[in-house]
């Protein structure tokens, strides 16, 4: 198992390779497409990569391959990926005609041509670095290089992703902190409060026994009788805002303006909270919203909203139906769990694996999210993840998180502040 891990992180290397390779070939985004199968097809490639260069179409056949494997060819459109121990080694074959790239699974060298022009790139780090010190350098590297799509290598890929497969919105809690309203861990730390009142004791002692795990003790406040769905409503939505919700640089008016411009955008939520509804429809955007299993998803709306935690309208905390959506204490996570066939988990089993995602607000510290990315890993292609840099910490932390999150198949997109978030989406559209 531990060999197939390794494995399958060395063929996404791989992939983030070739794909920096063509960013700094000028090949355009929008017409580069990977195809896993044809009736033609090499049975022993990986897969291959088509795309439109000076009015023709052109093709690569991509070899993930080991060092003494000898079944590949030297050809025009053949990219050979070698595994090898060493890419100084001098004794490493060349190709003539095609391209071969040797990658030890830290550095990579290039030898050959694409389309018949001398491809040289090489990289010299360290053997004990980790991928997201790769992918820091060959963000910087690609700041270095003209490329007429895209700013930057980022940029490239994100565009290359959701130009060619659906694109969805991953929400938390986060998107909403621009006006006001807590995160995640905040608002159930208040809940947690309102119920304790001034007995933090209490609270300490509880915990002693049940843990701290956030949906064990919103459990406990469900089973002693607390109200919690009216405390909900409060803390969702009668929160004093700091600034209105037409301020157009949050991050929530932001999702809207990319939903506008966007051909069809699906949304999968975590929030219980109706907010983004509110402001689709004041910008005019025909939207659906899914939250249970009466669910009719009319084919002509622009955004397609899943709140595969529930919905909790403002004021609607007494309606059962509502209630009964809401995914809050470790009881309603048992239940999905031990349902893996529930629309809401297929939903994100299917989205996570053959859709782009852009993961907005999340701070991805959910083990039952972390699972279902687990479970829908796709060496093809890559998610993104938006998160904000705190200052003062290391460099060398980001690196690690970014190498964390590669391995959930998701590429980290680092930002100063929220308002990136939009600057980002205007540069992929």
């Amino acid at each position: 198992m531990k060999d197939n891990r390794s494995n399958y992180i060395y063929i996404k290397k791989c992939l983030l390779i070739l794909l920096f390779l063509y960013y700094k070939e000028n090949i355009s985004p929008d017409n580069l497409v990977l195809v896993s199968f044809g009736f033609h097809f090499d049975p022993t490639c990986n897969f291959k990569s088509i795309f439109t260069r000076e009015k023709k179409e052109r093709k690569h056949i991509i070899h993930i391959v080991k060092e003494n494997e000898k079944n590949t060819i030297d050809r025009v459109d053949y990219i050979n990926i070698y595994q090898v121990k060493d890419v100084y080694n001098p004794r490493l074959r060349k190709a003539k005609r095609g391209l071969y790239i040797y990658f030890d699974g830290y550095n990579f060298k290039t030898y050959g041509k694409i389309e018949g022009e001398q491809l040289s790139f090489e990289t010299n780090l360290s053997k004990d670095h980790n991928v997201g010190e790769l992918l820091f350098y060959l963000q910087e590297e690609s700041l270095k290089i003209k490329n007429d799509y895209s700013a930057s290598f980022i940029t490239y890929i994100a565009k290359f992703f959701t130009h060619n497969l659906k694109t969805d919105l991953i929400l938390g809690a986060g998107i909403n902190e621009d006006y006001g309203a807590k995160n995640w861990d905040k608002l159930i730390n208040a809940l947690n409060n309102e119920f304790y009142a001034d007995s933090i004791e209490n609270q300490r002692q509880v915990m002693h026994y049940v843990g701290k795990e956030l949906f064990t003790n919103s459990m406990v406040l469900k089973v002693s009788g607390f109200d919690i769905y009216t405390s909900l409503n409060k803390e969702l939505y009668e929160f004093k805002e700091s600034k209105s919700f037409d301020y157009t640089n949050s991050t929530l008016f932001g999702l809207v303006s990319y939903i506008k411009k966007k051909d069809h955008v699906s949304v999968i939520t975590y929030n219980y909270d109706t907010n983004l509804e509110y402001l689709l429809r004041k910008q005019g955007v025909y939207y659906v919203t899914i939250y249970d299993d009466y669910a009719f998803n009319n084919k002509v709306c622009q955004c397609d909203i899943y709140h595969v935690h529930g919905l909790l309208p403002y004021s609607c905390q007494k309606q059962e139906r509502f209630k009964d959506s809401i995914i809050l204490n470790e009881n309603d996570y048992f239940y999905l769990y031990n349902h893996p066939y529930s629309w809401s988990i297929s939903k994100q089993l299917h989205d996570f694996k053959f859709n782009t995602c852009l993961f907005i607000g999340i701070s991805l510290t959910d083990p039952d999210m972390k699972r279902l990315l687990e479970l829908a890993k796709n060496p093809l292609k890559f998610n993104f993840i938006f998160v904000k840099k705190e200052k003062e910490y290391s460099e060398s932390v980001f690196k690690d998180i970014t190498t964390y999150f590669f391995t959930y198949d998701l590429i980290t997109v680092w930002i100063d502040e929220y308002s990136q978030i939009n600057d980002f989406l205007n540069s992929i559209l």
